[in-house]
């Protein structure tokens, strides 16, 4: 039996699958006034996150992952919100739903990145973000971690945000003892966060006024199921659904959702007038479930749940051959089934219960022993994993925290007030040996003036005279740069008449056009050169497709890496960016050339490309010599010491990586590297893709 279910994936779909979503995913969702600062989710991601949903309830996973990363792509200027949702919804996918910790955390610790420098801008998230932490250290057992993360969070939140929100805390204090089958301990919290949640009312936001309500509701009237006292559980089902068509009104735009809390109701009713032998009554309100949440993008495993409660119902009214399609109908749903998480263990689990009572009925006794036997295995198995949750006394641990977290604030005071009264004393001697200095300074300062004005003197000579060596040196660079823009202007020329012959085909035309891309590039290097400051021209940007841009660099420098025998190894993936196609075409080549020059023989150079968090990684690895340890905070700088001659004596300029590194750094990105001397570099280059 499915004793907790709601409403889409931010709801509680199952109790040990769901519950511990739904408390963080939306937590603090509310009033909260901002900063002006503070921007609000975008309408598009709200839908498609709405979407994604409607896809995982109705049991297609792959779909839901692929719709939301597709549909992402597709907006432009994503704000925190946008990313933060997206991210939120992941990691609760892999915390509750297809089970993996490590990208439950990945995305944990992005969100978390992206609330580094605001949490008090978007306090609500940030709150959020500290339970969705203890979720995780709680799926992990690690009890301590995941309270302190709990703690944390509530502070915070009593501290920053309305008290209606508070609401959140209380019931997920009542949803643990649930979960420890404390089902009389959790009334009162559950009941608490009903009037605290009625402070929210009227203040426009969907979670408070409508997912979380009937979210409560319907977990304490599963309480009072679990407890035995089917009337009051009953009368508290009814007022969820009166609560639902009471919102039907108010929110003609939440029809999807509203059905699909409906349909969950429903099957909890229909369960409990079972359970009350009101058969007739019960086998309506089960229908009505199972029709609703059958549907594509609806609630499918809340569905099979009501037909558990449905098999039951006919098995004992001995209508074996109705209960007989159900189960074949289970059957085939659990077969298909994409994800098999806890929620599909716990409808195993059952099925096999009402299999072994259905032969049982029909008179296969090895058949019904066969399914009571697995029932018994994979019950026992379960209860054995929730043992140690049930042994957590959680309200002791959350004292247990709050000493803590005080008994370290007054630490930390002490400590405060130590190193005020050290640096007191310190700063105590420190002026008195100040004041005795400046005694003896006083002294010999006529002689030092006197020193120092000459001093002045000659460095204005000096000065004067680097000024007039810079303009010689200025002038010679304009004068080589003149003199270099006919022939490469030349070269052009009869790279043109050359492609214009329709005869020359093949791998000689794609070597006429690399040529031709090279002297235009070096024409716009040579106009660089004849502006009269370096930094002066402004950095001209234009989409540029990266992965076309590195095919072109490689191709460019295949001829060099085949006289030495290497490889070029290539892996990339479409991605556009707004960049200097000309500069960043210099940067490659500048580091593919560096690694064919540095690799022996025989050797491979990997370049691979990837995006992520709106920025692109490019990756250039060789297997060559490496970079002495006593140079490598020298490759960076302008005419470097740290030059060297290649693995056959290529001569070195010295000036590739300083012009690559301003480059790159204007673009508003890193460049760093990676060696170990004999084994080979890795350089690293990352910039923001700016659509």
């Amino acid at each position: 039996m499915q004793e907790f279910s709601r409403l889409s994936f931010f709801g509680c779909n199952n109790l040990f699958q769901g519950c511990i979503a739904v408390a963080f995913l939306m937590v603090f969702v509310g009033c909260a006034e901002k900063e002006k600062s503070y921007q609000a989710l975008s309408p598009k991601t709200s839908q498609i996150l709405d979407k994604s949903s409607n896809l995982l309830n109705s049991g297609q996973f792959r779909n839901s992952l692929n719709f939301l990363d597709s549909a992402y792509r597709h907006i432009e200027d994503k704000g925190t919100l946008d990313l933060w949702e997206k991210y939120n919804f992941l990691s609760k996918i892999y915390l509750t739903y297809d089970i993996d910790l490590d990208k439950s955390r990945e995305y944990l610790d992005s969100m978390f990145w992206l609330l580094e420098d605001s949490r008090h801008i978007y306090e609500k998230e940030y709150a959020q973000t500290k339970f969705l932490e203890g979720d995780w250290y709680k799926a992990k057992k690690q009890f301590n971690s995941a309270f302190e993360s709990y703690f944390e969070g509530r502070k915070f939140a009593a501290q920053n945000l309305s008290n209606c929100l508070i609401s959140n805390l209380t019931y997920q204090m009542g949803l643990f003892r649930y979960q420890q089958n404390k089902f009389e301990e959790s009334l009162p919290y559950f009941r608490q966060a009903i009037r605290e949640n009625e402070d929210c009312w009227g203040n426009g936001m969907l979670d408070q006024n409508l997912y979380f309500p009937q979210m409560y509701r319907n977990t304490l009237a599963l309480s009072f199921e679990k407890m035995g006292l089917l009337d009051s559980a009953v009368v508290h089902y009814q007022k969820g659904i009166n609560f639902l068509e009471n919102a039907e009104k108010k929110y003609p735009g939440e029809k999807h959702f509203i059905s699909l809390a409906k349909g969950v109701y429903f099957g909890n009713l229909g369960g409990a007038l079972a359970k009350l032998g009101q058969d007739k009554e019960a086998e309506k309100f089960l229908k009505r479930s199972i029709a609703i949440n059958s549907r594509p993008e609806y609630d499918r495993r809340d569905a099979q749940t009501s037909k558990v409660k449905l098999i039951d119902l006919l098995i004992r009214q001995s209508r074996l051959n109705e209960a007989r399609t159900y189960l074949d109908q289970l059957d085939e749903e659990l077969t298909e089934a994409e994800v098999k998480n806890r929620g599909y263990i716990n409808t195993l689990i059952q099925l096999n219960r009402v299999k072994g009572e259905y032969y049982r009925k029909s008179g296969a006794s090895d058949r019904a022993y066969h399914y009571l036997k697995d029932y018994y295995s994979l019950r026992d198995s379960i209860e054995k994993v929730d043992e140690e949750l049930r042994l957590v006394d959680m309200e002791e641990s959350y004292e247990n925290a709050a000493q803590q977290y005080q008994l370290s604030i007054v630490n930390r005071d002490n400590h405060i007030k130590n190193i005020y009264l050290g640096a007191a004393v310190g700063f105590t001697v420190l002026l008195v040996v100040f004041l005795g200095l400046a005694w003896r300074g006083l002294n010999r300062s006529k002689n030092i003036n006197r020193v120092i004005s000459q001093q002045n003197i000659e460095l204005q000579e000096t000065l004067g005279a680097l000024e007039q060596s810079q303009a010689e040196n200025t002038k010679i660079m304009y004068m080589v740069a003149h003199d270099l823009r006919n022939p490469i202007s030349s070269m052009v020329m009869m790279s043109d008449i050359l492609l214009s012959d329709e005869q020359i085909t093949g791998e000689n035309r794609v070597l006429l056009e690399h040529i031709k891309t090279s002297c235009n590039n070096s024409l716009n290097l040579v106009s660089e050169m004849m502006q009269s400051n370096k930094n002066s021209a402004a950095l001209t940007k234009e989409p540029v497709e990266i992965d076309r841009l590195l095919n072109y660099c490689v191709e460019l420098l295949q001829h060099k890496a085949r006289e030495k025998d290497q490889k070029i190894l290539l892996e990339t993936t479409p991605v556009t960016a707004s960049v200097s196609r000309e500069k960043l075409w210099r940067v490659i080549s500048n580091l593919i050339a560096n690694a064919i020059k540095f690799s022996p023989k025989g050797k491979s150079i990997r370049i691979s490309m990837r995006e992520k968090f709106e920025k692109i990684f490019i990756l250039i690895k060789d297997e060559g010599i490496g970079i002495p340890e006593e140079i490598k905070n020298k490759v960076f700088e302008w005419y470097t010491e740290g030059k060297r001659h290649g693995t056959e004596g290529e001569k070195p300029f010295g000036m590739g990586l300083a012009i690559s590194k301003q480059i790159i750094t204007a673009h508003g990105g890193n460049i760093w590297f990676e060696s170990e001397e004999n084994k080979g570099t890795t350089f690293f280059i990352e910039i923001p893709i700016q659509k």
